[in-house]
């Protein structure tokens, strides 16, 4: 986020907003969430990713809203009744793009190495922060590599995308072996430097950073929010 928050708020701000898609249960509150988060993707620097994901997702959200509208007596978490409802189709469509939304947003705002700071922050078990962050890195570059790979195959003539399912998978073979190649030799090369410097899961020491004044105002009001929807929605307190 151009915010410049901090990774731990990055992170607690998308999981409540996760969190609240799942507790909240009219239709007015789930347009508030899904303006919350179209205005945080507004403010994000890289957009090409969210646009391209929600393009890709419009289907599914017209096919969402038809299943829920007509088809919702069938539903085998909840008795909605039986007829057409309109209205809960909306909804329900509304809690699968809010759901969508806020995934793209994660992942085009926090970083991996923002999440692993967030993470080591919280104290969760160094090694299993350790392994996340490594295996992120490790699907960056194994993207990388794809990517090259296929384009020197391209260039060679090798066509992709041309035949049938059968064909298709049988041209990939030429990517798909030396990609497993450069794989397992990045693999060794990652534990030969981890060997030589001597690396260990002992560790104490924790990612340690002051929340600014943004940062504590977004947790404060990400907090009231989360009460006020569980003491209204399950509680039925307010």
């Amino acid at each position: 986020m151009s915010l410049s928050l901090d990774p731990r708020t990055k992170v607690l701000f998308f999981s409540s907003m996760l969190a609240l898609a799942f507790i909240c249960r009219d239709i007015w509150a789930m347009i508030a969430l899904v303006a919350a988060s179209l205005a945080a993707s507004l403010v994000e620097d890289d957009k090409t990713m969210i646009k391209k994901g929600l393009k890709t997702m419009l289907p599914l959200l017209a096919v969402a809203f038809i299943l829920w509208s007509f088809m919702h007596e069938w539903s085998l978490f909840q008795n909605y009744g039986s007829g057409v409802d309109f209205q809960l189709g909306a909804f329900m469509t509304l809690r699968l793009f809010l759901i969508l939304l806020v995934s793209l947003n994660f992942v085009s705002a926090v970083k991996p190495g923002e999440l692993v700071k967030a993470l080591d922050s919280f104290r969760l078990p160094y090694r299993a922060v350790f392994i996340l962050g490594l295996t992120l890195r490790h699907i960056y570059t194994i993207a990388d590599d794809y990517r090259a790979i296929k384009e020197a195959q391209a260039s060679r003539g090798l066509e992709l995308d041309k035949g049938s399912l059968i064909t298709r998978i049988r041209n990939y073979v030429p990517v798909l072996i030396p990609l497993f190649v450069r794989s397992i030799e990045n693999a060794e090369k990652l534990t030969l430097a981890m060997e030589l410097k001597s690396f260990t899961f002992k560790r104490r020491r924790y990612f340690k950073g002051r929340l600014r004044a943004i940062d504590v105002a977004v947790i404060a009001a990400l907090i009231i929010t989360l009460a006020l929807s569980i003491m209204h929605y399950w509680l039925a307190v307010i």
